[in-house]
């Protein structure tokens, strides 16, 4: 794979072509902003180019999962969310490379269980499955027979670790708001956390101050509903806005007045 500042340089120039040439990724984001009362041609801007790093940083912890330390700053790796003394549920965001976050807490959390969809191309989805499970991460495909073994192993009390911000595949999720603006969004954290038997963690990326990303944890309790997770996902975003991944059409799955905003 190329050095990382290659990569930078490859990323930039990404960027301004989904910026020139009014690419899917640059109309969605700037729906999406407006939507959420976010317009700034400069934000714009910013997330595009972020949008881009995520592109390139993807294979680039493909190609060696170890990598993901060249992105993230210093944190205490003996901090509670990494004790293997409790379960754990965490919840996380599309902010900054999924994947970096996803090995940071898989190489912390041996035998961690992460929920993840499956892609469609099965070349691509063996080399994800393969970079993901190389800290002994415990992937879960999110269909009905991978979350009837999610639940069989969160009741034998296992980690669990997801992304709980896009839209369900299907409507076994519930409306909340995001930005003040109603969102179908997952409920599985609040579903999970009324067992009362995991301690719930939030985790993001922020801007790094001399590498790309700066690891935050939260430390919740044993509650949280959907609401208190959107309003989690909201203060994240709004102290480092251009790392979300605006480009995801979030809001796709309205109530019967508008299907989408797209």
């Amino acid at each position: 794979m190329f050095p990382l500042f290659l990569i930078n340089g490859i990323s930039l120039a990404i960027s301004i072509m989904l910026f020139r040439f009014n690419s899917s990724q640059k109309r969605v984001t700037e729906k999406n902003l407006n939507h959420c009362n976010l317009s700034s041609k400069q934000l714009l801007r910013l997330s595009i180019n972020k949008t881009s790093e995520s592109m390139m940083y993807y294979p680039y912890v493909w190609g060696n999962p170890k990598n993901y330390k060249k992105l993230i700053e210093k944190y205490n790796p003996d901090q509670e969310i990494f004790l293997k003394s409790e379960s754990k549920l965490i919840f996380t965001l599309h902010m900054g490379c999924v994947d970096v976050m996803l090995n940071l807490l898989s190489d912390g959390i041996k035998g961690l269980d992460i929920i993840y969809t499956p892609a469609k191309n099965n070349q691509l989805d063996k080399t994800i499955k393969t970079s993901r499970t190389f800290f002994k991460a415990n992937m879960i495909p999110a269909n009905e027979k991978g979350m009837i073994q999610l639940y069989k192993n969160f009741l034998n009390k296992k980690s669990l670790a997801m992304a709980s911000d896009l839209v369900p595949h299907n409507f076994n999720g519930k409306y909340s708001k995001f930005f003040g603006k109603k969102c179908f969004s997952i409920d599985l954290i609040e579903k999970l956390s009324k067992k009362g038997t995991h301690n719930i963690y939030f985790v993001y990326f922020s801007k790094g101050l001399q590498k790309k990303y700066k690891f935050n944890v939260i430390k919740i309790g044993k509650k949280l509903t959907t609401d208190a997770m959107n309003q989690y996902f909201e203060r994240a975003i709004k102290e480092t806005p251009e790392l979300y991944g605006w480009e995801y059409k979030k809001f796709r799955k309205l109530d019967k007045e508008k299907s989408n905003i797209y």
